[in-house]
């Protein structure tokens, strides 16, 4: 087993990197979400909305990080910004996890969106996400109905995330 050398961070590409790798090695979610995105599309666009960008020491963040955060995160002071992820989803493997500059620029079925601090208590196991969609927390564009029928395998891509070990860029670069 890899030693990892390097904390990983929430939202960020290593971060993402690691949720693909834990997908595809996950064998409970690949019975479990057999068939999804067969003659559809399974592909989920993540939107992280009012994320709390005026709220990072920018010059303590790692070059890489700082990167990303100038790529991938759009919008303006005052805690209006979006960022975006891709998770590549189909018949129970991930072809992909990775974040994204515009969610037009690619094909999805799905966008499941929330505030970043609706994602972190996802992560941190303090909502589910059938209850967070149901419950408003997270809003979801596309079929519901097939989120429904592949509940398990949706509950167990959010057991997969929050096993990650990783740290919020925002908390643990607080300016």
């Amino acid at each position: 087993m890899e030693t990892q050398t390097e904390p990983l961070y929430f939202p960020s590409g290593d971060w993402f990197d690691e949720y693909e790798r834990a997908i595809r090695a996950d064998e409970q979610y690949a019975r479990q979400a057999e068939g999804w995105g067969v003659d559809f599309d399974g592909d989920i666009v993540f939107e992280m909305t009012k994320m709390p960008i005026d709220d990072i020491d920018m010059d303590a963040l790692p070059a890489s990080l700082r990167e990303q955060l100038d790529q991938y995160v759009r919008g303006g002071a005052g805690g209006d910004t979006t960022g975006y992820a891709l998770l590549r989803l189909e018949d129970g493997d991930c072809l992909g996890a990775g974040l994204v500059e515009d969610p037009d620029a690619v094909d999805h079925g799905f966008l499941l969106s929330a505030t970043m601090e609706q994602w972190k208590a996802l992560l941190d196991r303090e909502v589910g996400i059938i209850d967070g969609l149901m419950s408003a927390k997270f809003d979801l564009d596309g079929d519901m109905q097939k989120i429904l029928q592949y509940t398990d395998s949706a509950q167990r891509l959010t057991e997969i995330a929050a096993s990650i070990d990783a740290d919020y860029v925002d908390e643990e670069f607080d300016g």
